[in-house]
């Protein structure tokens, strides 16, 4: 782990109540049940959903370090926590188990953060209902329907949302329609991103960049007496000529390859959900079944020598059902049911002439419960999962697998100012599913001889004061993962660590200072991006400053410093550092009185025109890999008419 002069400097003004400039860990926890885990969650407030909402996953989360997204463009985003790759992670849309086995150059969940009306990280410690193989956490999205928002005596409305950044041209526009009749609810929803490749803080233009997104939603609900049923699908898709390796500028030497190459990209989840939503006596239950697609196409273009190129198709896909019941025993609100998922993953596609096509399968079935309550001055979360596992390998190799998983954290409130946290988790994953693009002749009997069952090891302990307006945290935290699978290989991965936080409010606004400092090694070794490749990345250390103020009413200024310091390669094989960087984003956000029901947002995105790869980003401690550089200095206006 590192450390700086201006790191040190900014932690000890935090460190002092009187000038403290930040924020704790729980960023205004939005809650998905009656009970928040006391487990140190990390809640994307409403509004850093707000100012994501013609960005991307990168901009959601830019003010939280130990959450880092990678990748330059939306379709080669993908989110690490505490440096553990999303793969590593239990990733749900609107409880939706997502299948995020997918091609180590592209991101394998992307969602449309205008959509969002949640997210929610468990970094390390999940509780057991978040759902099977929540190895490093769990990372969870809730969307939002028709009675999110509707106004208070209104049947119909809708929102239009338009913006246009500078770098790249970039135009978004997105639609949403929604209504209530009787007992019925419906939202439509629509949005449309396209432009031109961006240009970095050189002015050089990084090719095939430019946006070309489209994200839907339709949501259909009814409330029967206690009961609501809901029907949910949304998707994202992405259609464009992209660098033939889509999160890199390019690798100097190797083996040649064309400059470009075409990516199709269709990720969708649909859900279909019972529930009673009353919290009273032992009834209460819910009932979920949902299925989740993504689907990657590339293609190399025809040229005179190679008329018929290569092609590759990958699809991963999981089709998940839940039935549970959440009640209340004594203090505690227990959710206790099972849920069973089948996921595969398949590739097909031409490589060098050969046609190909691999296909590996698991069903997993759990049983599971979860405990949250109070006693006294101790917050206490407690869980408990058995699942058993069915992995077919490529040649039809079965393996079964089963094992328990058990979680427990607990906040004790000191004081009124005063209170300290610690869980703990161990968690089964059992046999892994490759990436799709990772995908190959594992047809021998023995193939898959040398995988074990994944297991998770988390520890967290922490501790957080408050004092009239100013808040301060700290917490150190662990995660092993054995037998994490990585090819035919089985190996141990570890992310250890620490986070410091402190926030100061005041009337009309709030300053927020966020350090994360993470060491991620490879069977016990420094690893390199190459060698965790779809099971991590180098995240070092990295500083944020949040800060946002009413200025008067309706006009609100604010904006984020994103500070990574130097990290030393640590792997045998590298031979590069990852550079630090100092990147500075500011906003206005205006709300006329007279026109309540319109918004309008300018931005200035990178101020200083950095040129900069993102430190989540793949390559940057290889010499001869180009990363792909973030956007230079981009200026964004966007409008909000709600009617």
């Amino acid at each position: 782990m590192s450390t700086s002069p201006l790191a040190a400097v900014l932690l000890g003004s935090a460190l002092l109540p009187g000038h403290a400039l930040a924020q704790a860990i729980l960023l205004d926890p939005i809650a998905l049940s009656v009970v928040d885990d006391p487990s140190g969650q990390i809640a994307v407030s409403e509004a850093q959903i707000r100012d994501a909402r013609t960005g991307t996953l990168e901009d959601l989360f830019r003010a939280e370090p130990s959450v880092t997204v990678g990748g330059g463009i939306a379709i080669a985003e993908r989110v690490f926590v505490n440096g553990i790759d999303e793969q590593q992670l239990a990733v749900s849309v609107d409880g939706a188990a997502q299948n995020n086995r997918m091609f180590h150059h592209t991101g394998t969940n992307i969602i449309d953060p205008n959509l969002l009306k949640a997210a929610r990280v468990d970094p390390g410690v999940a509780p057991a209902d978040a759902g099977f193989a929540a190895l490093a956490g769990s990372l969870a999205y809730e969307t939002k329907s028709a009675p999110d928002l509707l106004e208070p005596g209104r049947r119909f409305g809708g929102q239009a949302t338009t913006g246009l950044a500078g770098n790249g041209d970039t135009a978004t526009g997105a639609l949403a329609l929604y209504g209530q009749q009787g007992p019925v609810d419906v939202l439509v929803y629509g949005k449309r991103a396209t432009g031109e490749a961006y240009t970095d803080g050189d002015g050089a233009v990084v090719p095939r960049t430019g946006a070309d997104m489209t994200s839907f939603a339709l949501k259909l609900g009814t409330q029967m007496g206690d009961w609501r049923a809901e029907l949910g699908a949304i998707g994202f898709k992405d259609d464009a000529l992209r660098p033939y390796r889509a999160n890199l500028g390019g690798v100097i030497g190797g083996r040649p390859t064309p400059e470009t190459r075409r990516y199709a990209l269709d990720q969708n989840s649909q859900t279909l959900t019972l529930r009673r939503t009353g919290t009273d006596g032992l009834l209460n239950p819910e009932i979920r079944l949902s299925r989740s697609e993504s689907a990657l196409d590339t293609f190399d273009l025809a040229t005179p020598e190679t008329p018929a190129p290569d092609f590759n198709t990958g699809v991963a896909d999981t089709v998940s059902l839940v039935v549970q019941n959440r009640f209340r025993l004594g203090g505690a609100e227990v959710t206790a049911g099972l849920d069973t998922a089948r996921s595969h993953g398949r590739y097909e596609g031409q490589y060098d002439g050969s046609v190909l096509a691999f296909r590996e399968d698991r069903t997993n079935t759990g049983l599971f419960v979860q405990a949250r309550g109070r006693h006294g001055p101790i917050d206490y979360s407690a869980g408990l999962r058995y699942d058993q596992s069915r992995f077919t390998g490529v040649g039809g190799q079965a393996v079964d697998t089963d094992g328990a998983s058990v979680n427990a954290a607990i906040t004790w409130h000191v004081t009124d100012t005063l209170s300290l946290n610690a869980g703990a988790s161990s968690v089964f994953g059992g046999t892994q599913l490759a990436s799709v693009y990772e995908l190959d002749d594992f047809s021998a009997p023995d193939a898959y001889d040398a995988l074990g069952a994944t297991r998770g090891q988390n520890r967290v302990l922490g501790a957080e004061w408050t004092q009239g307006g100013t808040t301060l945290g700290a917490e150190i935290f662990r995660t092993r993962l054995g037998d994490v699978r990585k090819g035919l290989t089985a190996r141990d991965l570890e992310s250890e660590g620490f986070r410091l936080s402190a926030r100061q409010d005041w009337q009309g606004g709030f300053a927020a200072l966020r350090y994360s400092d993470t060491e991620v090694t490879l069977d016990g070794r420094g690893a390199s991006s190459f060698d965790v490749r779809e099971l991590g990345t180098i995240p070092g250390a990295m500083l944020t400053l949040e800060a946002r103020h009413e200025v008067r009413a309706g006009l609100t200024l604010g904006g984020i410093v994103q500070h990574a310091i130097e990290e030393e390669t640590r792997a045998a094989d590298t031979d590069s550092d990852w550079p630090g960087y100092t990147v500075v984003h500011i906003f206005a956000e205006y709300e006329p009185e007279a026109f309540d029901n319109v918004t309008f947002r300018a931005e200035v995105t990178n101020l200083f025109d950095r040129t900069y790869v993102d430190r989540a980003s793949y390559g940057s401690d290889y010499a001869e890999v180009v990363g792909q550089r973030e956007p230079g200095r981009s200026i964004a206006a966007t409008a909000v008419l709600r009617f």
